[in-house]
């Protein structure tokens, strides 16, 4: 084989020190990003001090079958997260994020990325970050925790925020005492042993077979149209606001505690805003399958908005 001229040593000479020095100028940026990242860390309470909303959303269901496009659904949630995470304190998630959620002792559902990157983007700037259990993901362990740094609520919680206290809640643990079947599923989910055995089968046959009842559930659920007896009522006209069970059970539940100022709820996947005596408030959250619906608390007021992509 004949010698490389002097000519190409030369011209590969130096590509190799352009690229030599194109990598050293990444290296470098992304050391300064690295100090910005903890300047910024080393200074929370100005951080904090930007950051004046608490914002609440519910039913995602990322996952789910019943979408026309998932992926779609969970890009317009990681738009919205987008837009609110420099005026964000805290964002909790009401539940059923997640259509199907089961954590193995070393698997988790796949998917989701775009979300779950977000969200730990969000917790690493200083946004406190909230999951409830829902009755499609009900089975949260201390993934979530771990990888995105969120803190996991598996029951109803009373927060005080900005000056307000606030009953915070799925729903589904309110909504079972309609009737026994809900109530048996609702004990039956979160049964210790009911889960080690589930958990023994391969998930390939059970990711399946919940996503599949999930599906079957929603679409029996948006087949009723009885008035006074539909899970969801986006088409009925004239449905009760007054008799759903969440808003009946904020009603009761406030005579007997006075001191709550604010019920807000998912799970029923309607979007109701609705005074009660003394000020106080109860709340609905809506989905984002109709509504791309969340709720904003500033500190002295308290709103329903929906997100559009323009």
């Amino acid at each position: 084989m004949g010698q490389a001229s002097p000519l190409l040593i030369a011209h590969k000479t130096s590509i190799a020190s352009h690229r030599h020095v194109d990598y050293l100028c990444i290296y470098i940026q992304s050391v300064l990003d690295i100090h910005a990242d903890k300047s910024m860390c080393n200074h929370p309470q100005s951080i904090m001090e930007q950051r004046t909303k608490v914002f609440f959303t519910s039913d995602a269901h990322l996952g789910s079958a019943y979408h026309k496009d998932p992926r779609a659904v969970e890009q317009r949630l990681v738009c919205w997260l987008q837009t609110i995470q420099s005026e964000a304190r805290a964002v909790y998630f009401l539940g059923d994020m997640f259509d199907y959620w089961f954590e193995y002792r070393a698997v988790v559902p796949r998917g989701y990325v775009r979300f779950l990157g977000q969200v730990a983007m969000m917790h690493d700037q200083g946004v406190e970050i909230h999951f409830f259990a829902g009755n499609h993901d009900v089975w949260f362990r201390d993934y979530l925790e771990e990888e995105v740094g969120a803190i996991i609520h598996h029951h109803a919680e009373v927060v005080e925020l900005m000056g307000k206290t606030f009953r915070l809640a799925h729903g589904d643990e309110e909504y079972c005492v309609q009737k026994f079947s809900n109530k048996f599923l609702y004990k039956l989910f979160r049964n210790r042993i009911a889960q080690v055995l589930y958990a023994a089968v391969h998930p390939r046959w059970t990711v399946g077979f919940a996503l599949s009842c999930s599906l079957r559930s929603r679409k029996r659920g948006m087949a009723r149209r009885t008035l006074g007896n539909i899970p969801h009522a986006y088409d009925n006209d004239y449905f009760n606001v007054e008799q759903e069970l969440l808003v009946r059970f904020a009603k009761k539940h406030s005579v007997e505690h006075p001191e709550i100022d604010y019920y807000l709820f998912g799970h029923r996947h309607l979007l109701i805003d609705l005074a009660l005596k003394a000020n106080k408030r109860v709340i609905v959250l809506g989905d984002w399958l109709q509504y791309n619906s969340f709720a904003v608390w500033d500190g002295e007021h308290l709103y329903i908005d929906q997100f559009e992509v323009e």
